[in-house]
C-alpha cells in the first residue's frame, strides 16, 4: 500500500475534473454564476477532443447558443473556422466561415474565458483518488508534475470523457455495442502537406470512392477502410486513416500499444502516397498529440437515454439540450460494415437533467459523453455541440448546489431547463 504526501490546495465551490468542451463549458458557467471553480487538466492544454486529438469539427452545433456561439463568433472575426466541403476561400482570398475550428484559435478563446471568468486551471494534474463515503465525495487526490495535491469542493464535476472519477467512486458503467460489447473505434489523426494545391480531398461521397480506388489500386490499406482528407486554407490537410478496435477504458497496456501501432499506421500510410501520380510531394506534418477516443465509460444515471427515446424524439421537461445529430456508429473491428445508422433513424431528441445525476454518488454531476445513455443514442449525442451545452447545464447546477447547500438531485430539473432556454437559446 502507497503511503502518499499531498499538499493541500485549499477548497472550492466546485471542482470540475476534465478541461475538455464539456468541461470547460462548466467551469465557466459555474464561474459566472458567482462560484469558486477549480478545473483539473491532465494536459497542458483546454479543449481536450478538439485541441488535443485534432477533431475540430463543430458538429450539431447550429442550434446552440451560448458558450458555442461566443466561440464560433470570436474565430469567425479572425478568419479561424471554415467550410467541411467545397471551397475554403473565396475569389478575394477570404476564409470561407463553416465548422472547422483552428485548434489555436479553440486554444486561445477557452484560455481566456476561464480566466476571464476567474476559473483556476490547473494543468498537468490528474485525479488519481478520492476520498468517498458510499460515493460522496469528500477529498480528491492530484497527480500533478509538480508533485501530489489535494483539495475538496462542495460538489464535483464528471467532465473526464472517460468517466475515470466516477469509477473511482464506484459508479456502475457501460461500455460497447449491445450485442458484442464492442467500444466504438479510437482514431490517430494526422496532417499532411504537400498534396496537389488544387485537392479538396474527400468532401464528398464520390470523391471518398475514387480515393479509395486510388489507395486499392496501389496497394495501399488503411484501417479504417476508407481514409479521410479535408483541405484547410492554411497549407495543410488533415488527413485520417486510422482506426483501433476493442480499445476498452481500464486497459492502459493495450490503449499505449494502440497508441503506438496507429501513429505509426499513419506515417506509413502517408509515406505510401509518394507513390501515387499528383502525391508525390506529399509528407506527414504531424500526428495529433493525443489518440481520439470515441467511447469510454457511460455511466449509470437516475434517467438512461434510450434506443426508444432517439427513435420517438423524446421530449423532456428537464430538458437540456436538443440533439439533431444522426447516429453514427464507425466500424466496431475490423471486418465491421461502414454503414453508421445500423437502422437507427433518430428524430430530435433531448437530453434530460436527470441523465447526468450519477447513481452512486451524491454530489457529482455527469457532464460530457460520460453521461447515461445506451450504445446507440451515445453515437449520436456525443459530438461537440451537445456536449458543450451538457456542460454549460452542469455548471449551472452546479453552482445552485453550492450557493444553496443542496445536492444535485436537489436542484429543479425544470429551472435548468428554463436556464439553458431563456439564457442560452437552448433547448430549441
Amino acid at each position: 500500500m502507497f503511503q502518499v504526501e499531498a499538499k493541500p490546495l485549499g477548497s472550492y465551490d466546485v471542482a470540475v475534473c476534465g478541461g475538455g468542451i464539456a468541461g470547460v463549458c462548466a467551469a465557466v458557467t459555474a464561474a459566472r454564476q458567482g462560484a469558486k471553480v477549480v478545473l483539473i487538466e491532465q494536459s497542458g492544454m483546454l479543449g481536450g477532443t478538439i485541441t488535443l486529438a485534432g477533431m475540430g469539427n463543430l458538429i450539431d452545433a447550429d442550434n446552440k447558443g451560448g458558450i458555442i456561439q461566443e466561440m464560433r463568433d470570436f474565430l469567425d472575426a479572425r478568419g479561424m473556422t471554415w467550410a467541411r466541403r467545397g471551397d475554403k476561400v473565396d475569389k478575394n482570398g477570404k476564409v470561407i466561415p463553416g465548422n472547422l475550428l483552428h485548434g489555436e484559435g479553440v486554444k486561445y478563446f477557452l484560455d481566456k474565458i476561464c480566466n476571464d471568468a476567474g476559473v483556476t486551471v490547473l494543468f498537468h494534474s490528474m485525479v488519481c483518488s478520492a476520498k468517498h463515503t458510499e460515493g460522496h465525495i469528500h477529498e480528491l487526490l492530484l497527480c500533478t508534475m509538480c508533485g501530489n495535491f489535494s483539495l475538496n469542493a462542495k460538489v464535483y464535476v464528471e467532465a473526464t470523457g472517460n468517466g475515470a472519477l466516477a469509477d473511482l467512486v464506484g459508479c456502475k458503467w457501460d461500455c460497447g455495442d449491445p450485442d458484442e460489447h464492442r467500444p466504438s473505434p479510437v482514431s490517430m489523426g494526422s496532417s499532411s502537406i504537400g498534396l496537389p494545391a488544387d485537392y479538396n480531398g474527400t468532401d464528398y461521397e464520390e470523391d471518398k470512392t475514387v480515393y479509395a480506388n486510388k489507395l486499392e489500386k496501389h496497394g495501399i490499406t488503411v484501417s479504417s477502410q476508407q481514409g479521410s482528407i479535408v483541405k484547410s486554407p492554411y497549407g495543410y490537410w488533415g488527413t485520417d486513416f486510422t482506426m483501433g478496435y476493442d480499445v476498452v477504458p481500464d486497459n492502459i497496456l493495450h490503449l499505449s500499444k494502440v497508441i503506438t501501432e496507429k501513429r505509426m499506421e499513419a506515417f506509413d500510410v502517408i509515406e505510401a502516397h509518394q507513390q501515387i501520380p499528383g502525391f508525390e510531394k506529399m509528407k506527414i506534418n504531424s500526428t495529433n498529440p493525443q489518440i481520439g477516443i470515441r467511447e469510454g465509460r457511460r455511466i449509470y444515471g437516475q434517467y438512461r437515454i434510450s434506443n426508444e427515446d432517439i427513435l420517438s424524439g423524446a421530449r423532456f421537461e428537464d430538458a437540456v439540450c436538443l440533439v439533431t445529430f444522426h447516429v453514427d456508429v464507425h466500424k466496431l473491428h475490423a471486418k465491421d460494415t461502414i454503414e453508421q445508422t445500423r437502422g437507427y433513424e433518430m428524430k430530435p431528441y433531448h437530453i434530460p437533467y436527470r441523465s447526468m445525476l450519477p447513481l452512486g454518488s451524491d454530489n457529482m454531476i455527469l457532464a460530457g459523453r460520460c453521461i447515461s445513455g445506451d450504445f446507440y443514442p451515445f453515437s449520436s449525442y456525443r459530438v461537440i455541440g451537445n456536449m458543450a451545452g451538457v456542460g454549460e447545464a452542469a455548471g449551472y447546477a452546479a453552482a445552485i448546489c453550492a450557493k444553496e447547500g443542496i445536492k444535485p438531485s436537489d436542484v429543479d430539473g425544470k429551472q435548468v431547463s428554463a436556464y439553458m432556454k431563456d439564457y442560452l437559446k437552448e433547448p430549441v
